[in-house]
């Protein structure tokens, strides 16, 4: 068998992650979220989700949502709205943009359980989409369908 931890590593190998934050473009991920607000976000867990179509790590990931998720809540771009379950029937609240930080810490507010944050776009939104999406219908549509 050889060295253990050469085959551990041949192993492994296909599963380290490759893709580094740097190389993601921010730009295209703000258009990909609202995107996702117009279609209808169950939930910013969904976010991390749309980041899966790139080998990054988790860590990376929950980066790259925060910054984009600020972002385009900061410009009014999408509206934050705190929700009593996944059914998005119940609407506690929507959240003062001074709150975010303190609701973004919160690992439960990232996961599809208990009060589910969830974002919608707004007529500045959806402005932009109508704006940008042209300038990048080529980029977005590799990124979504991956050709």
């Amino acid at each position: 068998m050889g060295n253990p931890c050469r085959w551990i590593a041949r192993m492994l190998a296909p599963i380290i992650m490759t893709t580094r934050f740097e190389d993601i473009d921010l730009k295209i991920e703000k258009l990909v979220f609202l995107l996702n607000a117009e279609e209808g976000n169950p939930g910013i867990y969904e976010l991390t989700w749309e980041l899966g179509h790139f080998n990054l790590t988790i860590e990376d990931k929950y980066k790259i949502a925060r910054i984009v998720l600020t972002e385009i809540i900061q410009e009014d771009l999408v509206v934050l709205e705190k929700y009593k379950d996944l059914t998005l029937n119940e609407k506690i609240e929507t959240i003062d943009k001074r709150d975010i930080n303190n609701l973004l810490n919160n690992p439960s507010h990232w996961y599809p359980c208990n009060e589910i944050l969830s974002i919608n776009l707004t007529e500045k939104g959806i402005e932009y989409l109508e704006k940008e999406m042209p300038k990048y219908v080529d980029r977005i549509s590799k990124r979504l369908t991956g050709k």
